[in-house]
């Protein structure tokens, strides 16, 4: 015992004469090393110290512009493309939407958010959009989401919005249920899907969320939903009146859970489960 206390004060002794300050316990010196393995502005967002607020101005024109965009889409090129070429009006909105409104949404929010962290790594940029994988609270949501909005969209279109003379098929799906000679466009409708759910979750719940959260605080998701209402102005009220719920549960379930992913599969699951249903007539 008495050697093993002589062999121990050389050493206490030694750490003293190299260094004035104490030793880092185990939590401090994986930090340490976790920021000198992770690139600084990778780890700084990480722990999310450089995400700044929106200003109400901000917030304006990040969904105001993609409103024009929409508003020349459906006010300019699908009348423009439906009445000088062959093409059906549901192929002339694909291409008017996707192309002018919806593929801008998507580059837009990657270039937004990879010019704000500093990179452009899709790693980087899926966790500054809060795109998560999904836990098993997180699938609960989802699942509890996609049911909610179901049974709330049925409820609206079929006893509310006839008692306004309403109705929830939009004008630019004309050629529905598809007949033979329009099958062709099952096979161009998911690069359109795709720029649908990923520009607007990218851009709305991925990279405007977060920083509208700073400046919105606990009404977020009101304020977003209604922001993002706005932005189907152009597609006309009564499918805005159709689309109601998912307007603010979307936003109120990314704000509560943090994760982006569960409006990515409820939009895509409810938007995919629409369109092929009234294409193959079973919805009308």
């Amino acid at each position: 015992m008495v050697a093993l206390r002589c062999d121990a004060a050389p050493k206490a002794d030694l750490c003293a004469s190299c260094s004035e300050k104490p030793m880092p316990d185990d939590r401090e010196a994986d930090e340490a090393d976790l920021a000198a393995r992770i690139p600084k502005k990778v780890y700084k967002m990480k722990n999310e110290t450089q995400l700044r607020g929106l200003s109400w101005t901000g917030l304006v024109l990040l969904f105001g512009i993609p409103t024009i965009l929409n508003l020349i889409a459906f006010k300019l090129a699908i009348p423009y493309l439906t009445n000088n070429t062959d093409l059906p009006i549901e192929a002339s909105y694909f291409l008017s939407v996707g192309g002018i409104v919806l593929a801008p949404m998507f580059f837009g929010a990657i270039f937004l958010a990879g010019r704000e962290i500093g990179s452009y790594k899709m790693v980087d940029i899926l966790s500054r959009f809060r795109v998560k994988r999904l836990c098993r609270v997180d699938w609960l949501w989802t699942i509890v989401g996609f049911v909610g909005l179901c049974v709330a969209s049925i409820l609206i279109v079929d006893y509310v919005m006839p008692i306004f003379n309403a109705t929830s098929m939009p004008f630019f799906f004309q050629n529905m249920p598809l007949a033979s000679d329009h099958m062709w466009l099952l096979y161009v409708w998911p690069v359109f899907f795709f720029f649908n759910i990923f520009g607007e979750e990218f851009l709305w719940r991925g990279y405007i969320q977060p920083r509208q959260e700073l400046l919105n605080k606990r009404w977020t998701w009101l304020v977003h939903g209604l922001f993002w209402a706005s932005w189907h102005i152009p597609m006309g009220f009564d499918l805005i009146f159709a689309s109601l719920p998912i307007f603010f549960v979307l936003p109120a379930i990314v704000q509560f859970r943090q994760n982006t992913t569960i409006a990515i599969v409820i939009h895509a699951v409810f938007g995919a489960m629409g369109f092929l249903f009234l294409a193959f007539g079973l919805i009308r």
